[in-house]
């Protein structure tokens, strides 16, 4: 595998020798200063989005029940840099994207922002011809390449669809061209039997238009997923013939490893359990040093984390690669296309929120965002791709980062059959209910009901 440090030397593995990441690679970053400022303001937005869609499916609407409506606001947010990057950066019309189920909160927040999704929606999430908990092409009113409803299958969606289209192109030669096949998946899915059926298949491994995404927040629902596992999964993945990609410091902190005292910096942070690192993220800024030091810091590390003010330590250790969008921007351009690749992206599950770090993040909800309003609804578009064709983010900056890179490519949406209410000619009275005890009689089964008992 490898671990993609853009200001240090790159960690490669023997196995992946002429196709890890390296430094050269990723040494001329494809964002700009304004570019990345513009990318972090819809980032914070779709942030802000995401947790209030939630929130108001939750306390926004009349509840007679009183049973929780849900939501995934902590597993949302530790995704919400990965799809910004991918949605106002990377994208192009001919790629298809399969998003983690408890995702689908940021998929409506973007849709919205680039006019997909009308804002009668946003209050809607789980209700009746609302928005869906988990993505559905068929359900949701706006654009989902793929539903992902079952955990494990809508990861592998991605993969199947990049073979059969293959295939498509080898028989047919006016069968339309396609881009790259994506899911974007949590850490807790990787333990289900179907992604390694799917991984393990010959064929994938010639796939280099395939590209997966963990979110590794190390956080699911029962428990916290250990370091080792982690080793043993991408282990699995180059078995297998995948590029593996690991992407677990952003480039803040790679600052302070490279300063006096930085690599025992690095080596603690690396040797932390993840219970003792996700506590660090919920104590005051000022408390960040001395739990770094703990009982056995040197003086040299000392000195380095009293020369940084605390406030920026605080964020440093809260910069994990997956919420770098300069690096995973440059991450994505510098893949190899010659065969599959995934990208362990290291996240902190609730980031953003006042959920972050927190043991019980699964089931705990935000408090409710300070803002009662919507955000300002971007002009009306096309329903046909027209998010990834020409994209109305929250400013005009923001379009012009995205728009240039999009062609508009119709793509119809699946048709809505209409399901009867019920199989068979309608007729005027309702059939009889057939009583418990005709099932003993010994009249014949084709005998109509009415001649019967006595009917």
């Amino acid at each position: 595998m490898s671990e993609l440090d853009t200001t240090g030397p790159a960690l490669g593995s023997p196995a992946l020798s002429g196709h890890a990441l390296s430094r050269s690679a990723l040494s001329g970053s494809a964002l700009s200063d304004e570019a990345t400022t513009t990318l972090r303001e819809i980032s914070q937005r779709v942030l802000w989005l995401s947790a209030a869609i939630v929130d108001a499916a939750n306390r926004g609407r009349p509840n007679t029940s009183g049973v929780k409506v849900g939501g995934h606001q902590s597993s949302s947010a530790s995704m919400v840099d990965i799809m910004v990057a991918l949605w106002f950066h990377e994208l192009t019309s001919e790629d298809r994207v399969s998003v983690k189920p408890h995702a689908s909160p940021v998929l409506h927040a973007i849709n919205y922002l680039l006019g997909d999704l009308d804002e009668k929606y946003l209050p809607t999430l789980r209700a009746k011809g609302g928005l869906q908990s988990y993505p559905s092409r068929l359900k949701d009113p706006d654009t989902v390449d793929f539903s992902t409803g079952s955990v494990g299958i809508g990861a592998t969606a991605a993969l199947w669809a990049a073979i059969s289209h293959r295939y498509v192109r080898s028989q047919f030669a006016d069968a339309p061209p396609a881009g790259r096949f994506i899911s974007l998946l949590g850490d807790a899915e990787l333990d289900e039997g179907a992604i390694w059926e799917a991984v393990a298949d010959p064929q994938v491994a010639h796939l280099g238009e395939l590209l997966w995404v963990v979110d590794l927040n190390r956080q699911s629902l029962d428990r916290v997923v250990p370091d080792i596992q982690i080793a043993r999964l991408q282990g699995m993945f180059e078995a297998a013939g995948w590029q593996v990609v690991t992407l677990k410091w952003g480039r803040l902190i790679s600052e302070l490893f490279d300063r006096p005292g930085g690599a025992e910096l690095r080596r603690r942070l690396e040797d932390m359990p993840n219970e003792e690192y996700q506590r660090m993220l919920r104590v005051d800024s000022s408390e960040v040093a001395g739990r770094i030091m703990g009982e056995g810091g040197s003086a040299q590390l000392r000195a380095l984390l009293e020369e940084v003010p605390s406030v920026q330590l605080a964020a440093a250790v809260r910069d994990l690669g997956g919420h770098d969008l300069g690096l995973l921007v440059d991450t994505f351009r510098a893949l190899d296309t010659t065969r599959p690749t995934v990208v362990f992206a290291y996240t902190v599950k609730g980031r953003g929120l006042p959920t972050e770090g927190h043991p019980n993040n699964p089931p705990r909800c935000s408090p409710r965002p300070r803002c009662r309003r919507w955000p300002t609804p971007p002009a009306p578009r096309s329903r046909s791709r027209g998010w990834r064709s020409s994209p109305a983010p929250p400013r005009a900056s923001c379009a012009a980062t995205a728009a240039p890179r999009c062609v508009v490519r119709p793509s119809p949406r699946p048709p809505r059959w209409p399901c009867p209410r019920r199989w068979g000619t309608r007729t005027a009275s309702p059939r009889p209910r057939r009583p418990h005890w005709a099932a003993c009689s010994r009249t014949s089964s084709t005998t109509p009901l009415r001649r019967r008992r006595g009917w």
